[in-house]
């Protein structure tokens, strides 16, 4: 816009033009938010954002004797169903070896073979979780759970002062 002033009020023939900014008036924002709304239409005709291939991904964990996929997500009640109905002669650890948590609890001077057994012998539920007051922690190998316990438990020196259970 051009906006016309006198330079002095006493000579109106003689005038200057000059240049006013305002702020505002492009589009730029708006122009992008609609190259990506029609990029995101595009990408859905032309097959979208699989959940399919999303699914397979998380199927991470496998039956070592059938070599049936479970979601990442299962559970361990889950899991134990399949054992019991498709390999009633095998056990949890033979089929899924890679699931198997060992339990410290230090405050007994005790390592678990599996959570259900740790948490029925606590008197809780997995809905629950181990109690507040038992310290316990879980681990993947034996080993590391019996070190654990030794490492918190003053008057447990070696292996052979640490209880484990299996069943």
């Amino acid at each position: 816009l051009l906006c016309i002033a006198a330079s002095q009020p006493s000579e109106p023939h003689l005038f200057k033009a000059r240049k006013v900014r305002r702020m505002g008036g492009g589009n730029a924002q708006k122009s992008e938010i609609a190259r990506q709304r029609n990029a995101a239409a595009a990408a859905a005709k032309a097959g979208g954002k699989s959940q399919t291939a999303n699914n397979a991904q998380s199927m991470s964990i496998k039956c070592s004797i059938c070599k049936q996929a479970f979601m990442c997500t299962q559970g361990e009640g889950d899991l134990l169903t399949h054992v019991t109905s498709k390999h009633p002669k095998s056990t949890f650890e033979v089929c899924f070896p890679d699931m198997v948590k060992f339990v410290a609890v230090p405050n007994q001077g005790v390592v678990f073979k599996g959570k259900a057994l740790a948490l029925s012998a606590l008197g809780s539920d997995a809905k629950k979780g181990y109690p507040k007051d038992s310290g316990a922690v879980e681990f993947s190998t034996k080993e590391e759970a019996v070190a654990h316990v030794i490492a918190e438990v003053s008057y447990i020196n070696d292996e052979e002062g640490v209880e484990y259970r299996e069943e």
